[in-house]
Order: C-alpha cells, then structure tokens, then sequence
C-alpha cells in the first residue's frame, strides 16, 4: 500500500474516532463542536480537490453533480458524464473507491487527465485540482454541525 493511500486511510479513521459518532439510534456527535470543527480544518487545510460527487454503476463510475466553481466545472465536466480514466487508468469497471485511490495518488501531483463519456461521445480533459476553499470547508463544518450536533449547534459558535 503506497504511503498517500496509507495516509488517507488514517485520516478516515482519524475522522470516524474525532467525530465519536454513537450508534444508529443515536446519530449524535459527542465531541466538543470546537473540537470537530478544528479536526474538520485539519482534514481539509491543504487537501486537494477535484469537485465532483460520484455514484457507483457497479462496474463504472458516472459523475452525480459538479460543484460550482470547482476545478470540474472549469475542466467541463457534467453530471451524468461516464468516468472511462484517470491519469491513463480505465475506470470503466471500477469501483467509486477505486476511483477515489486513483484521485488520491493524483492529489500530490495536482493534475488529472480524463477521459469521459457523454452521450455515446468521448472527451478527453485535464483539471487542475485546488485547494478546498474557505467557504467549502465552512459548509462543511456547518452541516456536521447542524447534523450531528442540533442540541448544542446553536449554543456554540
């Protein structure tokens, strides 16, 4: 296992143990918000991103919604577009985690080259990833928050 897939695998499980989630009766967080809200910073400071949301074909991956604003939309991307590679990597029978690992051995070079499908035409494209900017990062602190913390959401800042 190479070192940036070791590395997101620890930041997952590092999210999962700050976020202390209790069980499915109770969705609730049970860290300090202040807490969650410095380890979210954490995770996202610096981090990459390419601005898409997936959905799993089983096999294949297909684009479910393009971020505004995101390296995706200025590469031209779409939803309902079929990823077919990455960086030269077939996706077609891929899963959305493989999808992620090939995004996440990207990340320290900053550059994707893809290949989509749309309406039975091929595209090739290249975006440049970016750093998560400050308004995303805030949502998503705000929407952990306003999730996961409804007692106490409004009491903190």
């Amino acid at each position: 296992m190479n070192l940036i897939r070791s590395r997101s695998l620890l930041l997952v499980a590092l999210a999962l143990s700050v976020f202390a989630l209790g069980s499915a009766e109770d969705p609730k967080c049970h860290a300090p918000t202040a807490e969650c809200e410095r380890q979210i910073r954490h995770m996202l400071s610096g981090r990459r991103y390419l601005g898409i949301q997936i959905a799993d074909l089983r096999p294949g991956v297909i684009i479910k919604a393009v971020l505004p604003n995101s390296p995706a939309s200025r590469a031209g991307l779409d939803s309902g577009d079929r990823l077919i590679s990455i960086n030269g990597k077939s996706v077609v029978k891929a899963s959305a985690g493989d999808f992620k690992a090939l995004l996440a051995d990207a990340r320290p070079v900053g550059v994707v080259a893809l290949i989509i499908q749309r309406k039975g035409a091929f595209r090739k494209t290249e975006a440049l990833l970016e750093v998560y900017p400050k308004e995303y990062v805030d949502k998503v602190i705000a929407n952990h928050l306003s999730q996961s913390h409804t007692a106490t959401a409004g009491a903190q800042p």
